[in-house]
Formats: structure tokens, sequence, C-alpha cells
């Protein structure tokens, strides 16, 4: 028998399994998890690129007249100089 494995091994292969799945469960969630993460925050900032490339020309409005509508919201800028030119 040269493939028989130790007594102590073969006497407690559930809880070794059992314990080495656990932890590479653990692992696998884990980076799961921070994929995850990842993907949400990558998300987050091309909706809101978009957002600001959609409502390019009233963000100008409101740079040059320092009130417009943006995303249906009335908005009044109150530290800006009126009429300014590029």
């Amino acid at each position: 028998m040269l493939a028989a494995a130790p007594a102590w091994f073969s006497e407690n292969v559930l809880p070794i399994s059992g314990g080495t799945l656990a932890v590479l469960a653990f692992l696998v969630l884990r980076m799961i998890q921070k994929a995850l993460l990842r993907a949400v925050l990558l998300g987050l900032i091309v909706l809101a690129a978009g957002f600001v490339y959609v409502n390019r020309d009233p963000l100008e409005t409101c740079a040059r007249t320092c009130e417009c509508t943006i995303a249906g919201q009335h908005v009044t800028v109150p530290t800006c100089q009126r009429n300014l030119r590029p």
C-alpha cells in the first residue's frame, strides 16, 4: 500500500477537508466582494461622467449666467461673476 494515508490523516479527513473548504470559500467570497465593490464604484464614476456629459450645455449656461436648470432643478451659483467669456 504505497498510496495509503497516514493514520492521523485518514481518521480526521472530514474535519481537515471541511476546514480547508471553509477557508477556500472565505477567500473566494472575499475576492468576489472586492471585485463587486470595484465594479460598483466604477459604475458610479461612469454614471457621474455621463451625467456631466449630458448636462454640459446647462453647465456652460450656469458658468456664464450664474443661473440654470440641471436635471430639472433650478440652480443659482452664489459666488459667480456674470457674463464671463471663455
